[in-house]
């Protein structure tokens, strides 16, 4: 922050130097940017504010970053690898998805999250629908990100867009409890 406060202060004091230098030559009357002490003053003090207030005000990132991978989902590279999985039967959830999908990158945090929460009792796997062509084809994705849960092969429930980490987590727990007899209180 500090740093940044200087740098900013450098910056303006510069470029305000610079103004007053040439505001001097034109016979202007300001007595602050018509010569370079006070351009000096005024540039590091607006260069100081500007930069400052954005470190302020930078959003602060999610625990996984969009372009990371968690070692808890399975990045498909292969429909074949994707049958491979479904096949293993049990819990499956599957994240379609693209690099460039906003909402996407929006939802990968949540993805990583049930994934570490469910390790062990859920597959997450992470299908680039670009990558990964014929997956989105087979299963008619139009709109992403897409994420679909599983049980043993089938189809159990269908999420388009973002949602909250609590409804996949509701929806997880119901196909936890029916697979074995598992209650979802055990499942957590």
């Amino acid at each position: 922050m500090i740093l940044k406060l200087l740098m900013g202060g450098v910056i303006g004091a510069v470029l305000g130097t610079g103004v007053g230098y040439l505001g001097k030559g034109s016979g202007g009357t300001c007595p602050l940017t018509c010569n370079p002490v006070g351009g000096l003053l005024i540039g590091a003090l607006i260069g100081a504010v500007l930069l400052v207030s954005t470190a302020v005000s930078a959003p602060e990132q999610p625990a996984v970053a969009a372009g990371t991978a968690s070692a808890s989902v399975v990045q498909i590279a292969s429909p074949e690898q994707f049958d491979k999985i479904m096949k293993a039967g049990g819990v499956v959830l599957v994240d379609f998805f693209a690099e460039w999908c906003g909402p996407c990158k929006a939802l990968k945090p949540t993805i990583h999250g049930i994934a570490e929460e469910y390790a062990g009792k859920v597959t997450v796997v992470a299908v680039n629908v670009d990558k990964v062509t014929a997956l989105a084809e087979r299963y008619k994705i139009s709109s992403i990100p897409d994420v679909r849960l599983y049980k043993d092969g089938n189809e159990v429930q269908k999420f388009v867009g973002v949602k909250s980490k609590a409804l996949y987590s509701g929806a997880i727990d119901k196909a936890i409890a029916k697979n074995g007899g598992q209650a979802a209180s055990e499942a957590k």
